[in-house]
């Protein structure tokens, strides 16, 4: 026993190293290829439907598949056992149901994630990225990138870390609740709990790294976007050069057009997917605090699921809403800039009308599947709306019944 565990530690220790290797790169990767931090992150998961091929294609294929339908089983059991048996753990109903829909969430976030791959939309999508302006935006903010991937690891330890602890926290404790007793019986065999701690742990990975795509390319459009802003701000000259550079302009606009309408194509079912249960998991949240904050110490253990629904309504409106901001901020740019009004000239003025007309496109951004745009006033209003359920939820809370023996 104590041989094969000494193995499988050698082996863990040499595949970390492996792994190390792969995700430790530096700047002048990043400016060679800008999104390596997100294929690398999709290969460790075993989810690489686009560059791998033989067997590496077999072992990804049965890795998805078996995590798959077991977290449906998951998911299922959950279910099955809280709709059934939910007056054992009434107090606890919020709590489950946050578990439940971040499992749901991380199930959909899979099946998009793989979807992509094998449909080929993020290379078409990247390719249209880079024949706008060559990356040069992308590669104009390379430490900004660079950053972004550092933070995505460490949420990625983080929430594994957490995941463990609050998994381990069960072979630890003397007594326990009715549901997690249940949920000890998911394989049958109250021995095999350590199976739902695996399947648990890779799924939020996979919601995690398919989130961290959808913002590497939304920040990636508003690198190019924000490049193409800046240039036409600082856009200077004699006449000839002005009208030869805004020709260019509008051609150049026209491939970011495409390419953001490309982005929105793709990521638009995501977001209304993953607003529609980042809501609840906020409001459901809201309503585990309200019931279960008595204490510090309440506060400290929920703290991680405030952090979690934080970072998942953030990730999923933040980047959208900075790409449209900065849309619109396109024809501003143009009107600002002096040196391309005066003095007067009638073919530069007819060019920056007709870049200053191609730049009203209210819509141009990630729709919530076609419904809304995702920008600023859209997300104050989601606010709103949440705030208005707490203090709906905090009129609704209910008493606390202590129950006193009283000897006769």
């Amino acid at each position: 026993m104590l041989t094969s565990v000494s193995k499988i530690s050698i082996i863990s220790t040499e595949s970390l190293k492996n792994v190390s290797s792969k995700i430790s790169l530096s700047k002048g990767d990043y400016e060679n290829t800008p999104f390596i931090h997100v294929e690398q992150a999709i290969w460790f998961l075993r989810l690489d439907f686009v560059n791998s091929d033989g067997w590496a294609r077999k072992i990804n294929n049965a890795i998805t598949g078996i995590f798959l339908i077991s977290s449906m089983y998951y998911l299922g059991f959950m279910a099955k056992t809280m709709f059934y048996k939910s007056s054992f753990y009434v107090l606890d109903m919020s709590l489950q149901l946050l578990s439940m829909i971040w499992h749901f969430e991380s199930i959909l976030s899979m099946i998009f994630l793989v979807y992509w791959q094998y449909s080929g939309q993020l290379e078409s999508l990247k390719a249209k990225l880079e024949i706008c302006q060559n990356f040069q935006g992308l590669r104009s903010k390379t430490r900004k990138f660079y950053d972004g991937a550092r933070w995505f690891i460490i949420l990625y330890v983080i929430t594994t870390l957490f995941n463990v602890v609050y998994s381990g926290k069960y072979y630890f404790e003397k007594s326990h609740s009715v549901w997690a007793l249940q949920i000890s019986e998911m394989f049958y065999y109250k021995e095999l709990r350590f199976i739902m701690s695996i399947i648990s742990s890779y799924m939020y990975s996979v919601w995690l790294t398919t989130t961290y795509v959808f913002v590497t390319y939304a920040n990636a459009a508003y690198f190019e976007i924000s490049f193409f802003n800046k240039e036409i701000r600082n856009l200077a000259g004699t006449r000839a050069y002005i009208k030869g550079e805004l020709i260019k302009k509008v051609e150049t606009f026209r491939l970011l057009s495409e390419a953001i309408t490309e982005l929105d194509s793709v990521f638009r079912l995501y977001t209304f997917a993953m607003l529609a249960t980042v809501i609840p998991i906020l409001i459901f949240t809201l309503m585990m605090l309200n019931q279960h904050l008595s204490s510090f110490t309440d506060f400290l253990i929920c703290m991680p699921f405030i952090l979690f629904c934080t970072c998942a309504f953030c990730s999923v409106t933040i980047a959208p809403a900075r790409v449209h901001e900065e849309c619109q901020n396109l024809k501003h740019s143009l009107c600002r800039n002096s040196n391309i009004w005066q003095p007067y000239d009638v073919e530069v003025y007819q060019l920056a009308t007709t870049l200053a007309s191609h730049c009203e496109q209210d819509g141009l951004g990630i729709s919530i599947w076609g419904f809304a745009t995702l920008s600023r006033p859209l997300i104050l209003g989601t606010l709103s709306a949440t705030a208005m359920m707490m203090s709906l939820l905090t009129d609704l809370k209910p008493e606390r019944i202590v129950e006193v023996e009283v000897e006769a």
